[in-house]
């Protein structure tokens, strides 16, 4: 039953909207999205360099290689957006620009979240769309903080897509007990954005508040959403741990010691946007008290803001103008939208009960919806006028990225190499230009050992030293740790001001190659498979890490051990760490693992372990 008996919950519903309002909210709701796509266009954002990530690990799974940054590179999940990752992975096999795709799509899932937020107040009070359900979508439309980061390539869009229409179908079914697909809109949600999580436990604290309150239990249908949410992200869970082997993104483990203020992130939102805020927050109190239907909207705003600001407040972040708090702008709309749509019930009670009361509630929410406006013209303008200086300055873009490694890549191939291992951070502009290069992430976003060793810098050293070295190194900047790696940086001379090149290497000649470049490339696959076959069983690791380095930088595929032959010698090279690993040998038994995981090119699971040894070898120490 329907909790609208007043006075203990609140006001009756109020009297069927005319045709006249609907279409003219209808109106208000297009010109809002009209308004939005201009913004978007006048601003003209550049996708910035880590959409560019995304779309690299998409472009690597749609043409076979898996989900990697580059094909050559490890399996890490260097990505914390899964579905958004797939989405713009498609430009690929649908022969589009990869970054004009990216912009299109996120706009347009940016744009099509405005009527969907509109339709909480109608999905939760089984109505007609009323004028103050344009409340989110003119919110929205005038935020330069939305428009910049739904534009951007960014999963902004997707997120507030997905936001929008989980909240329509949870109110819908909380008020109607039928329905299972919020399940699929929240799973979906959690696939776009680690966050996703908190919303989901926002909707079911909201879920089990209300079925308590009506003391009802719909079984069937919170079964039926259990069921979508264990088969997303559960099935999402799978597949990391056996391919990624970790139940936690590479990123958490690349970031957790980075330092972004997160208080000071929401309360400088907060300060810009203060009018705002206070009026979305007016909204809210005056919908909780507006009956249960009013009330639904306005505690799921609250509690999808809250959700996403604590996760804002507890992370922060690197980039400008808020990107985690963008896909909240709509929501600040629909705790205004709720809290007029209260006061029209309140106007509607009254006025129904004899009250000395002669406006309609239409008249009382045109006021309200007035007062309102004036209140929050001046925050919407100031955010508006906020697109000027994003236009001027935008986040790191692609573009500019992508440009400085082209002249990376014009050396990898001076030096004739056809999979050059490089080690530079700026990640999505170096694996979009370094499609064949391997990539060490040393901001450790997409290497495993550099996130999980992160302030080890002993045992950074040593993974960076013994598995490689890169031919091609940066350190400057964010990677500016590792000039301080006496062995590392005594391998490499500076040409120019953020470039390292092998000391050794040129056209002719590798310092990783045994016995030389052109000897260590003479043997056949059939050849070099006997040869690992004599590092393994002579206890030579470090020779033949150094022999993998040679022949994957210069060697056709075709040229290179089959699959099974390197699996059948990673099996061998494990088996002879595990040996010497129990002798106590701990150092040679690291080494044994390392060639393991790399002949297997980089099988996770096998780097787990590698990684775990290499942690006992080079335990952090305190204050590290």
């Amino acid at each position: 039953m329907e909790l609208s008996s007043p006075p203990a919950t609140g006001p009756l519903p109020a009297r069927p909207t005319s045709g006249v309002e609907t279409w003219l909210t209808a109106g208000l709701v297009l010109a809002a999205v009209a308004a939005l796509a201009y913004l978007c266009g006048y601003m003209a954002v550049p996708i910035v360099d880590d959409a560019a990530i995304s779309i690299a690990y998409g472009h690597t799974f749609f043409s076979g290689g898996g989900l990697r940054v580059t094909p050559a590179s490890q399996p890490v999940e260097g990505f914390s957006n899964p579905l958004w990752t797939l989405l713009l992975g498609l430009s690929h096999p649908l022969g589009l620009p990869p970054d004009t795709y990216a912009h299109t799509l996120g706009i347009i899932f940016g744009l099509l979240a405005l009527p969907l937020f509109a339709l909480w107040g109608p999905a939760s009070e089984r109505r007609a769309p009323r004028l103050e359900d344009a409340a989110a979508p003119w919110v929205a439309a005038s935020s330069a903080t939305y428009a910049s980061w739904i534009s951007s390539g960014m999963e902004t869009g997707l997120q507030s897509f997905l936001l929008a229409a989980a909240g329509v179908l949870l109110l819908r079914a909380l008020r109607t007990g039928t329905g299972a697909s919020t399940g699929l809109a929240l799973g979906l949600l959690c696939l776009t954005r680690p966050e996703g999580i908190l919303y989901t436990a926002a909707a079911g604290a909201l879920w089990l508040v209300h079925r308590a309150l009506e003391r009802r239990w719909t079984g069937r249908q919170a079964l039926g959403i259990a069921l979508w949410l264990l088969l997303l992200v559960g099935g999402w869970l799978l597949v990391r741990w056996v391919y990624f082997a970790d139940l936690l993104p590479n990123t958490y483990y690349a970031k957790k010691l980075w330092q972004f203020d997160g208080p000071g992130y929401v309360r400088n939102y907060f300060a810009e946007h203060e009018r705002l805020c206070q009026l979305a927050v007016m909204g809210v109190l005056l919908g909780l008290a507006g009956g249960a239907a009013r009330a639904r909207t306005a505690a799921l705003a609250a509690l999808f803001l809250a959700s996403g600001g604590y996760f804002a407040w507890r992370s922060g972040d690197w980039m400008r103008e808020w990107r985690f708090l963008a896909p909240l702008v709509p929501l600040l709309g629909v705790g205004v939208a709720a809290g007029l749509s209260g006061v029209r019930a309140w106007a509607t009670w009254l006025r129904e009960r004899g009250a000395r009361w002669t406006w309609p509630a239409r008249g009382v929410v045109a006021v309200a919806g007035l007062g309102a406006l004036f209140l929050g013209v001046p925050a919407l303008k100031a955010s508006v006028l906020r697109a000027p200086r994003i236009k001027a300055s935008p986040e790191l873009p692609y573009d500019f990225i992508a440009e400085r490694f082209r002249h990376v890549k014009e050396m990898a191939d001076r030096l004739g190499q056809a999979r050059p291992l490089v080690g530079y951070p700026d990640l999505g502009g170096q694996a979009m230009v370094l499609r064949h290069a391997e990539v060490i992430d040393v901001a450790g976003l997409a290497d495993y050992a550099l996130a999980h060793h992160a302030g080890n810098y002993p045992a950074l050293e040593d993974y960076l030293v013994s598995e490689g070295p890169p031919v091609l190194l940066d350190a400057h900047g964010p990677s500016g740790h590792l000039r301080g790696f006496q062995q590392l940086m005594s391998q490499f001379h500076p040409m120019g001001s953020d470039h390292w090149l092998l000391n050794g290497l040129t056209d002719r000649e590798d310092p990783r190659c045994p016995g030389g470049k052109d000897a260590a490339l003479a043997p056949d696959r059939e050849a070099l498979a006997r040869l690992f076959e004599q590092d393994i069983q002579e206890g030579e690791a470090e020779r033949g890490l150094k022999r993998w380095r040679c022949v994957f930088a210069y060697k056709p595929w075709s040229a290179l051990p089959d699959g099974d032959t390197r699996e059948r010698l990673a099996d061998l090279a494990e088996e002879r760490g595990k040996a010497l690993e129990r002798e106590g040998k701990l150092v040679p038994a690291l080494r044994h693992y390392s060639l393991a995981t790399l002949l297997d090119r980089g099988d996770a699971h096998r780097r787990r372990r590698t990684e775990a040894l290499r942690a006992r070898v080079f335990p952090l120490q305190p204050g590290g």
